[in-house]
């Protein structure tokens, strides 16, 4: 797999991850609203979870930016990144499919999805290149 195409994806997944991380700290019931739904009330324990969640969006933002510029070396970080944004597809078709969410998670099931498969497949190569002690 070319490891500019995984830079370019990397490098676009970090704006994305800042830019939603971002909006969605500064703008919380609008985010919530616009994903969730408008019967949702942040408060409390839940207002707490939003920021964790959208804190950790943005600090991965952060390791896709680092991974970018070298992601040949990155293969842990792309293997997270890979499994966290498959982990969120699974949470939000489970969602979707309980009726829970609006039809903008459909963007970020798409989004996650495919970067989930493309960073799972290119950390997946550059693992079993090490096992077999091609590459770096």
């Amino acid at each position: 797999m070319n490891p500019r195409i995984i830079s370019g994806a990397l490098a676009i997944t970090a704006v994305v991850n800042v830019s939603a991380g971002c909006a969605a700290l500064a703008l919380p019931d609008l985010n919530t609203r616009l994903l969730i739904g408008p019967d949702v009330e942040l408060e409390g324990l839940l207002l707490r979870y939003h920021y964790l969640i959208w804190l950790m969006v943005l600090a991965m933002g952060a390791g896709f930016a680092v991974a970018a510029r070298n992601p040949e070396q990155q293969s842990g970080l792309i293997l997270s990144a890979a499994l966290g944004k498959l982990c969120a597809v699974a949470l939000w078709v489970e969602m979707m499919m309980a009726g829970m969410g609006t039809w903008m998670l459909l963007g970020g099931i798409v989004f996650d999805g495919t970067l989930g498969l493309l960073f799972l497949g290119y950390a997946a190569t550059l693992l079993l290149g090490r096992q077999r002690g091609e590459g770096a």
